[in-house]
């Protein structure tokens, strides 16, 4: 069973996609800001991670820059997501990006993407 880490402030946005991802056979784990995303992250080693770009405490971009910094995540999936357009400079740290309000189906679809392109 893969283990998805998903990091938003938004309490409505974390139970939803938990459940939807519940339901798809995946173990979710969860985080409400980027520092308590890298504590989880590290703990239990996902093999996906989605945060929102503006987290509170630590932004995304944030965290996502400090998880590719490391061997340990340099190959784990990133998706970014916001409710803003992306900003062209945060492109390169994630390997996908959903525009928020995110449908049930595209973020399935991102997931078993991102999943299946991770050797």
């Amino acid at each position: 069973m893969k283990t998805i880490l998903v990091v938003d402030d938004e309490r409505s946005v974390v139970t939803a996609w938990k459940r939807i991802l519940q339901l798809a056979a995946y173990r979710v784990l969860t985080a409400n800001n980027g520092r308590e995303g890298l504590f989880v992250a590290n703990a239990e080693k996902p093999d996906l991670i989605i945060t929102d770009r503006s987290t509170s405490i630590m932004y995304g971009v944030e965290f996502c820059r400090h998880l590719k910094l490391g061997r340990t995540f340099a190959r784990t999936p990133l998706i970014l997501t916001s409710a803003d357009p992306l900003d062209p400079a945060d492109a390169a740290l994630g390997d996908g990006f959903l525009h928020k309000p995110v449908s049930m189906q595209m973020l399935l679809a991102s997931v078993r993407r991102s999943l299946n392109a991770c050797p």
